[in-house]
């Protein structure tokens, strides 16, 4: 199939026009000098274009149904207008050719020029019998712009021999005038050489109307019989006539006698011929060549590609658009356990066992081709040699013209990089798990380890209480007694003050390091008494005014959520006496249905940027408890504006106080 030019094509389209308007221009032309017979200083515009008026109204007709028929392929309503109107000037055309021909043959009064006399218009236009060539050649006119989309069977379009034929039959006139003889009954009846001019405009024009022909195609087209044809074909018959020519004139001028003149054209005319065809064996050969080394590179290219394709293990393969296979390389093939002959032409459903994976891969195309752009698919599918995960790139396979013709995929078969996924998921999964086991144990210890601890720092602080708190009271009483039998003397009286004084300082001493072990308040008074005490004993100490607020409702809670509370009520206070610089501290216990809630929020200069080690170092401990104990600590700061520490321990059924026997004995004691 031969492809035309863009150009060339545009070019063409236009022709047809130019010959429409040309030919158009010739009929109403002479029609209007006629009318008003027109002059131009001497000269009458008449006789430049003596043409009759049936022959000016016959171009006329020709000229606008040519026209008519550079529209006419459209298939907008105004283009099957254009058809319609088309046929009808043509049909007009050829019957205006065959009153002509009737009216020179039968002798009927049938031809255009009797009706315009009859008419009363033999003094307004030049009437007069048309030529019976001229007739002839409107004949082939109207039949070719009537016939001119007509197609044999054997996909032959008359129109273009018409056209041909109607150039050939015009040119015997023109022959005949320029070679000053008149042959084929003196040129049917003496044609005007300018007649014969227009109808080869009109031929033309016909010719290249519909460029998509197969003539026209042939001349158009870029394949090398086109340039070759259309650089051959106009170069010979130039240089025939010139070479006729030149012969003639060698006759005229006496150079040669009139025998010679036959032989001298052959001769002459072979050579020009031979020079020609020489030229055109020439270029056919470099176009060999220069295609034979594009088929060699494009070979060597296919090569390239086939080894790559058969060299790799991704299954590759190409569909079109109606979901048949065009291309599979050998890892394809292998995937789908086939031969190749199988594979080729064949759908989804004749490739693939299970109709759910055909169905899957059908959906997966429909998506490419919809979308028009490359997509990434991971599939698990069954084949032949068991079940295997393919991750598939697919894009759309287009032509030249970038239509979408089908699709190219390419699938790498991941199976065991699946399976190695799979055992790294379930080893991290496991790993997880001991780590969470790991992290459960921990918590415990650390919460076994401060139950371990407080409860030590509970026997050391009964210790002090009873032991050292009971021998320091029997101490005193008895310093007293000596103290009353000593002299009464100065000395004694201050060495007396002096040892008062110290027994007083190590039994508050003794005192403070009790309740800082354990408080007895916790135990006896609960949490809410233990924690307004701790304010008011850090306000005392520090000078820093602090408020505590509390439940006014009774709560009971599990002696480690109470001891927890307390210790991170401590820790937080020292960290503000330590750090924070502030004048203002808010202590919130807060008891809600789900949720006990504790609050420390302070004014001072808040934690610095930069300062999180610091941070987390006194604050870890809270951190410990309060995840021991299943809760959380989130702590918001503002540099300059103070720092909130939010504590929440969930209310579970361990962390709540759930009073017996032993309670009511720890609490006596």
């Amino acid at each position: 199939m031969f492809k035309p030019s863009a150009h060339r094509s545009q070019r063409a389209s236009v022709i047809p026009l130019l010959c429409a308007a040309l030919v158009v221009f010739v009929g109403a032309f002479a029609m209007f000098n006629a009318a008003h017979d027109l002059w131009i200083a001497d000269y009458r515009l008449r006789e430049l274009l003596p043409l009759q008026a049936d022959t000016s109204i016959g171009f006329v007709l020709a000229g606008l149904a040519l026209a008519l028929r550079c529209v006419a392929p459209s298939r907008a309503p105004a283009g099957r207008l254009a058809g319609l109107a088309a046929a009808l000037l043509a049909t007009l055309v050829a019957l205006l050719a065959a009153g002509t021909l009737a009216q020179s043959m039968l002798g009927l009064r049938t031809g255009l020029d009797s009706f315009l006399a009859s008419a009363g218009y033999a003094g307004t236009f030049h009437v007069a019998h048309m030529a019976p060539l001229t007739a002839l050649g409107f004949l082939f006119a109207g039949l070719c712009l009537l016939l001119i989309d007509y197609r044999s069977r054997r996909g032959h379009f008359p129109a273009e021999y018409g056209a041909f034929i109607l150039a050939g039959v015009m040119g015997i006139p023109l022959i005949g005038h320029l070679y000053n003889v008149m042959s084929i009954e003196e040129s049917a009846q003496v044609m005007a050489p300018y007649i014969s001019v227009v109808f080869f405009v009109l031929a033309a024009g016909v010719l290249t109307a519909r460029p998509g022909h197969p003539l026209m195609n042939l001349w158009n087209s870029t394949s090398p019989g086109g340039p070759l044809l259309r650089r051959l074909l106009p170069n010979c018959l130039l240089l025939l006539v010139c070479l006729d020519f030149m012969i003639k004139w060698g006759v005229q001028n006496h150079l040669y006698g009139p025998e010679m003149a036959s032989p001298l054209l052959v001769l002459l005319s072979s050579s020009l011929l031979f020079v020609m065809f020489c030229r055109t064996a020439a270029l056919l050969n470099r176009e060999y060549e220069g295609r034979r080394m594009g088929e060699e590179a494009l070979a060597e290219s296919n090569a390239l590609l086939r080894a790559v394709s058969d060299s790799t293990p991704d299954a590759i393969f190409v569909k079109d658009a109606a979901g048949r296979m065009v291309f599979a390389n050998p890892a394809q093939l292998r995937l789908l356990g086939k031969e190749e002959q199988d594979v080729i032409g064949a759908r989804s459903a004749e490739l693939y066992d299970n109709p759910e994976d055909a169905d899957a891969v059908d959906r997966e195309d429909q998506r490419v081709l919809e979308g028009g752009s490359a997509m990434v698919f991971e599939a698990t599918m069954r084949f032949p040699n068991g079940e295997r995960t393919l991750h598939s790139t697919k894009a759309p396979w287009r032509n030249g013209k970038g239509e979408v013709m089908g699709l190219v995929g390419i699938s790498t078969d991941i199976t065991e990089r699946k399976r190695m996924e799979n055992a790294l998921k379930a080893h991290e999964t496991q790993l997880e798990a001991l780590v969470a086991a790991r992290t459960v144990e921990v918590s415990e210890l650390i919460g076994h380890l401060e139950t371990t601890r407080e409860e030590e720092k509970r026997a050391i602080a009964r210790e002090l209480h009873d032991d050292l708190g009971s021998a320091l009271t029997a101490l005193n009483m008895h310093l007293a007694l000596v103290f009353q039998q000593l002299p009464d003397e100065p000395k004694f009286a201050e060495r007396a003050a002096k040892i008062k004084t110290l027994l007083t300082s190590i039994t508050g001493a003794t005192r403070r390091i009790q309740i800082g072990l354990r408080p007895d308040k916790l135990d006896v008074f609960g949490i809410k008494v233990a924690i307004t005490e701790q304010a008011a004993e850090f306000e005392k100490y520090s000078g820093v005014a602090c408020d505590a607020s509390v439940p006014d409702e009774p709560i009971a809670y599990a002696p480690r959520v109470d001891i927890a509370l307390f210790r991170m009520v401590q820790e937080a206070l020292n960290n503000i006496a330590k750090h924070a610089k502030a004048t203002q501290v808010d202590v919130v216990l807060d008891d809600t249905d789900e949720e006990i809630l504790l609050t420390v929020r302070d004014n001072g200069v808040g934690i610095p940027a930069g300062s999180s080690s610091r941070v987390t170092h006194g604050l870890r401990g809270m951190r410990e408890r309060a995840g021991y104990l299943g809760g959380s600590v989130k702590i918001s700061s503002t540099p300059g504006k103070g720092t909130v520490i939010s504590i929440a321990i969930p209310k579970t059924e361990a962390n709540m106080h759930m009073p017996d026997a032993t309670d009511d004995v720890e609490i006596a004691h």
